[in-house]
């Protein structure tokens, strides 16, 4: 029970006073999009940097990545063919099984597991993080892509190709894997090591990400709002929360047997609400636009009983 309270209700209470700010004047819509540049720009990126420059190579397990997305696909094959049974096109069936999957590991994922396990947490979380919306995103876009006309189907791979680019250069990546590479380098070069003034910078700048982060989920909720089609985005909310945490802990327990931590932080990951890339990419191809942002609407505020029951499940106490 101390875990709920040392963990849900500072996590939620700051998403709480970012819906409030939201609905208020206090930020505008372009006020937004400037609060959401330097969280991920500048806050997330410090963060990550610093907390994967400890990491060493040899301590990773590349096991969490065959379980969490092993099961992930099973669950997106599940609604699909979920979606193709109520008569969505391919394109509408790709969304709904989108928001069934994908995790918001960035805005609630950080903040949540660092104040959980602290930086020993964000390892695995961030192994998973770095190929999450290279995977789920690319693959979604080639579905929807097959359903567009025939002009738009003849630069399939130009347009893959871009949008696998574009992830890429997502300020979070980058700096996952320059913190990783400064790990390595300055293990093996003696002497070489982040000089005192700028990891106090990093350590500042790090220590505003999570509740940064928290606050933009609130407020972005608060000027989303719901968009109709709540009946299934609540569908895909359900096996969001429910079943994908147990099909990853099942896959990390018994196919790809993981270290009790990373089984646990690849749990609580995947019982993460719907992130809100889900209804960006609706909205880039004009597909299941409401469906998707209900979804993440529907399964953040439902994600405060679920989290706090994965929480007791899981055993997890706070440090």
């Amino acid at each position: 029970m101390s875990a709920i309270v040392d963990i849900i209700v500072p996590v939620f209470g700051m998403v709480l006073v970012g819906w409030v700010i939201g609905r208020t004047r206090l930020l505008s819509v372009e006020g937004l999009r400037g609060f959401t540049a330097v969280t991920f720009y500048a806050l997330f990126p410090a963060l990550l940097f610093r907390s994967m420059a400890k990491v060493r190579l040899d301590t990773l397990e590349p096991d969490i990545l065959l379980a969490f997305f092993g099961a992930v696909l099973v669950l997106y094959g599940l609604l699909m063919g979920l979606g193709r049974l109520q008569g969505m096109s391919l394109g509408d069936r790709s969304m709904f099984a989108l928001s069934g999957v994908f995790s918001n590991g960035v805005g609630i994922g950080i903040p949540f597991i660092t104040y959980a396990f602290g930086e020993k947490g964000l390892v695995p979380l961030l192994m998973i993080i770095s190929v999450h919306s290279l995977i789920l995103l690319t693959f979604t876009c080639f579905l929807m892509e097959m359903e567009g006309d025939g002009a738009r189907r003849s630069k399939l791979l130009g347009r893959l190709g871009g949008a696998a680019l574009s992830m890429l250069k997502h300020p979070v990546i980058p700096a996952i894997f320059a913190g990783l590479l400064w790990g390595v380098l300055t293990t093996h070069i003696p002497g070489l090591a982040t000089p005192v003034v700028i990891d106090r910078v990093l350590q500042a700048l790090g220590a505003a990400a999570p509740p940064c982060g928290l606050i933009m989920v609130g407020a972005s909720l608060a000027h989303v709002g719901l968009r109709g089609h709540w009946q299934s985005a609540a569908v895909a909310s359900g096996f969001k929360l429910m079943a994908l945490p147990v099909l990853v802990w099942l896959m990390g327990s018994y196919v790809f047997p993981l270290d009790p931590l990373w089984l646990t932080v690849a749990t609580l990951n995947a019982a993460m609400p719907a992130g809100a890339n889900v209804y960006l990419i609706g909205q880039m191809y004009g597909i299941g636009v409401a469906r998707a942002t209900n979804a993440v609407v529907i399964s953040t505020a439902a994600s405060v009983l679920t989290l706090s029951i994965a929480l007791l499940l899981l055993g997890v106490q706070t440090r």
